[in-house]
């Protein structure tokens, strides 16, 4: 396995049809999609008198409003990984810098328009301008009030994390379909300090967590001012105009984004981003006539599974279990607006 920072960089710069090669799908990138995220809603409650719901929703604001800087290690199987994170809030916009602290020098830079990646001893590369970079932190959007019906948010405590005084809030599926997550939120801002990825045994099959955290002064206003509580911050795409449509989906999945751009050899990606909520998957169509994933692939808790359609190459990927994955790429169509 790649080390995290590899790993996403990986997913933002080769065409999905090359995933399954070497199915360098980062690991991390829901788990820090759900660390790093910026959503959508701030509660004024006194922090002791929240529900876990509420608390989720506070997690939103303080992402999407308060700069910081901290460690984060990331435990995944029996390897331990370090990362330096620098979270800035500015006018608005939000800037993240992640530097790999084990291994070869890895970093990776996402701000408004593209994700920069960089290892040592090669040339940095940049992406810009088609979505990728949101995907990679924003993989879908929390709505505590829609999560209801797929999952139970219970709270489980309090304990310390990284110094400091943190609630937990679980997050359990109610089907075999999507994962469980732990979130420890900081009990004075909200910040999530450390979040586990279950199993369905309600096994850990992830853990994010910081050993150091320094807010920063001056953060910038939310990213998300002027949202309403539990509403995207963009219209869904309109099914009738996209090239793709998805006959069937897993419950609770509805499309949440859609993208396309031109890859290295100047062919056209079709990107879709499908979302319960919390969990995300995402789908690329390509025309690029090398081969690409037949069947399934697994690397930890990420799934991905590809196959030809109407003469295309279709790649699912997502942090979810397989089953997901498979109805989702058993259910695309050709649609309205689809390329011939």
């Amino acid at each position: 396995m790649l080390p995290v920072v590899e790993s996403i960089c990986t997913r933002v710069v080769k065409a999905p049809s090359r995933f399954p090669a070497r199915f360098p799908v980062g690991r991390v990138t829901s788990r820090l999609s759900h660390l790093l995220l910026a959503l959508v809603w701030f509660t004024q409650a006194s922090a002791a008198d929240l529900e876990p719901a509420e608390r989720l929703a506070r997690m939103a604001a303080a992402l999407g409003s308060l700069s910081y800087e901290g460690t984060v290690v990331y435990l995944h199987g029996n390897r331990l990984e370090s990362l330096r994170v620098v979270h800035r809030v500015e006018g608005g916009q939000v800037r993240e810098h992640l530097v790999s602290l084990n291994g070869p020098m890895r970093t990776l830079i996402r701000e408004k328009g593209g994700v920069t990646c960089a290892r040592s001893g090669s040339q940095p590369i940049s992406v810009q301008g088609h979505g990728i970079g949101k995907d990679l932190f924003h993989a879908g959007v929390l709505d505590p009030g829609a999560l209801g019906d797929h999952y139970g948010i219970h709270p489980l405590g309090a304990t310390r994390v990284a110094g400091r005084d943190t609630e937990v809030v679980g997050v359990i599926p109610r089907d075999r379909l999507r994962y469980g997550y732990r979130f420890y939120l900081d009990r004075e801002n909200g910040l999530p300090l450390k979040s586990d990825l279950m199993g369905q045994r309600a096994d850990p099959l992830e853990q994010i967590m910081f050993t150091s955290l320094n807010l920063l002064s001056a953060p910038g206003p939310a990213s998300t001012a002027g949202a309403a509580p539990g509403q995207p911050r963009s219209e869904r795409p309109a099914p009738d105009r996209l090239p793709w449509r998805f006959a069937a989906l897993p419950p609770g999945f509805v499309l949440v984004m859609y993208d396309d751009w031109r890859d290295a050899g100047r062919q056209p990606v079709d990107h879709f981003v499908l979302s319960d909520g919390l969990a995300s998957v995402s789908v690329y169509v390509e025309t690029d006539p090398r081969e690409g994933l037949e069947g399934g692939a697994r690397i930890g808790a990420v799934h991905a599974v590809g196959r030809r359609v109407a003469g295309h190459q279709i790649t699912v990927v997502g942090e979810v279990p397989l089953a997901t994955v498979g109805m989702v790429l058993a259910g695309i169509r050709p649609g309205p607006g689809g390329r011939r």
